[in-house]
């Protein structure tokens, strides 16, 4: 991402911070996750990293807009505000009991969240799905990529949240130990 991109994003909730709901993926399987640590990746305007703060996990929120992060900021000392570009920020190793990553796609992090993930520690992830589009999973990319993890559920289904696409996927999985 670049300063194009934060300005983009800083646009976007300039004009509608969004929806204070948390994903009903995260909602329905936080509880798989052991308290401690969680990871909200590019978390927007925190709706999600509130969550997780609410139900006792210390979390670290990251986002490029500053405009969103500064809805979450100060709000709950449970969370750890991060405003960085995620291309140059590095998931710390062996951290976290729960990464959420809800519509946000990028592929250089597998890798990280794989190994930021503590043995028994939970991946939530919610995409688009989009053969043609860099940003976007491709159909049951997940259940190869994150093929040692135990997947409690997987879906790909129409979605709800965009005019844009046609498709989300749903993955949650559990780090083997």
């Amino acid at each position: 991402m670049t300063e194009q991109d934060r300005k983009k994003w800083n646009s976007k909730y300039l004009k509608n911070i969004g929806n204070s709901d948390p994903s009903e993926i995260l909602v329905k399987y936080v509880s798989l996750a052991p308290k401690g640590k969680a990871l909200d990746i590019a978390c927007g305007n925190g709706r999600n990293s509130r969550f997780l703060a609410q139900k006792g996990f210390q979390v670290d929120a990251v986002d490029i807009s500053n405009i969103a992060m500064s809805h979450l900021a100060d709000k709950d000392t449970r969370i750890n505000v991060i405003c960085q570009d995620i291309d140059s920020w590095q998931i710390p190793q062996n951290r976290y009991q729960i990464i959420i990553n809800i519509r946000f796609m990028d592929r250089r992090l597998f890798p990280m969240i794989q190994k930021g993930l503590k043995s028994g520690g939970v991946l939530i992830f919610e995409s688009f799905i989009d053969e043609k589009k860099e940003y976007c999973v491709k159909q049951n990319e997940f259940l190869h990529a994150f093929e040692s993890f135990h997947v409690v559920y997987y879906e790909e289904r129409e979605t709800k949240h965009s005019d844009k696409f046609d498709q989300s996927m749903y993955f949650v999985a559990i780090k083997n130990e």
